[in-house]
């Protein structure tokens, strides 16, 4: 080892009047592996990491220390290493995990506030071959090579400037609300409010699921199920009048459950003759509309079909029940039934078969994320003072 890495890890420090020593890193390396279960070249890179991290910020011996935060960027072997040599953790909010893949963690000294960013170089690795004592194995030549290549050389040190929100500092209470739809507890300010409405992070991406699903231009869907001749094509007319006159855009798909084809352009008409002549595609473009008629193998999954369907605020699906995240349910001859994950607690919604409006409002509300009484639909200037 380096004798520059070395007096960096063995750093004298005054706390209460004695004297606090930083572990050496062959020492801390040994705690972290035995923590760890293996050793290997992620905790070598976490252990420096850590140990520079600490001396930037001017904290010596970390644990125990109520003064350090530190943000890790991967959930990999160097994470342990640098919960190891810092004694930060998940369960003090000391240790904060951000999902983005790379090599670095961020040490923050909340007594003086100065923060540092760190980040493991890319092409650390073709120095390796020159630091390996001539061992073969790749994994023993990196975790060889990574102890003892100059730190300049390993990592980029990047000053930064981070404000901590209160809610997520150490010993933090902070008020707990409820989610609306599942009704579970939500600490931290974790919740995501719509319309004053309170929704844990699950059931508001359950409910957005069709927005966030690949494609924020997907808009949600809503199924509407029953049995034959139930009336389901007559529900729907009703839907898409109420929410067309609010202003919304509504686009539908209908399930054809015959194995027959479907025909939908008149005999005599072009497009037919094209079809009847053996075309297997045949589009009709107009300057405000485009038809598509296209033989299939099998059936065009519906998750296809709506990926299609952009500049529309919500879809109507007559049947696919299966597949569906909200339904409407015809019951019977007098009530309607909206299931799925937007409606409150997850539970069912019962409503009288007559009143659509009802329906609405709720599809409003629950589905589209907006007050009815309230909010203009998209597109639409509010009428409301």
């Amino acid at each position: 080892m380096s004798s520059g890495l070395r007096s960096a890890a063995v750093r004298k420090y005054i706390r209460k009047g004695q004297v606090i020593e930083m572990l050496s890193f062959e020492e801390l390396l040994k705690e972290t592996s035995s923590l760890h279960g293996h050793l290997c070249a992620g905790q070598v890179i976490g252990v420096r990491m850590a140990m520079i991290g600490c001396r930037e910020i001017g904290i010596g011996e970390p644990r125990g220390s109520k003064k350090i935060v530190v943000y890790v960027e991967i959930d990999r072997c160097a994470t342990d290493a640098i919960r190891a040599v810092t004694g930060c953790s998940l369960g003090r909010r000391s240790l904060k995990f951000l999902d983005y893949g790379k090599m670095a963690a961020t040490f923050v000294n909340l007594e003086t506030q100065k923060a540092v960013r760190i980040i493991a170089r890319d092409d650390a690795r073709e120095q390796v071959p020159f630091y390996t004592n001539g061992s073969s194995n790749r994994h023993e030549a990196e975790r060889i090579a990574y102890s003892a290549i100059p730190e300049e050389c390993l990592f980029r040190i990047q000053p930064k400037q981070i404000q901590i929100p209160a809610e997520d500092m150490p010993g933090a209470r902070g008020n707990r609300v409820s989610c609306s739809q599942c009704g579970e507890g939500i600490n931290f300010r974790r919740e995501i409010r719509v319309n004053g409405a309170a929704f844990c992070i699950p059931c508001y991406q359950a409910i957005h699921a069709g927005r966030h699903s690949g494609n924020e231009d997907l808009p949600p869907v809503i199924h509407v199920v029953g049995k034959k001749n139930s009336g389901k094509t007559t529900l729907i007319e009703k839907i898409i009048s109420e929410l067309s006159a609010r202003g919304y855009r509504v686009a539908t798909v209908k399930h054809h459950h015959s194995e027959r084809p479907i025909d939908l352009d008149w005999k005599g008409k072009d497009s037919w003759r094209h079809r009847n002549a053996g075309a297997k595609a045949v589009a009709v473009i107009s300057q405000s509309e485009t038809v598509l008629f296209q033989q299939t193998e099998e059936s065009t999954p519906l998750s296809q079909l709506l990926a299609n369907m952009k500049g529309v605020d919500v879809v109507l699906v007559e049947g696919f029940g299966s597949e569906a995240q909200v339904v409407i349910r015809i019951e019977d001859d007098s009530s309607l039934a909206v299931t799925g994950a937007a409606m409150p607690g997850g539970g069912i919604s019962t409503f009288d078969r007559n009143d659509v409006r009802s329906v609405i409002d709720l599809i409003v509300k629950q589905i589209l994320g907006r007050d009815s009484s309230l909010e203009s639909p998209p597109g639409k200037p509010s009428t409301h003072a």
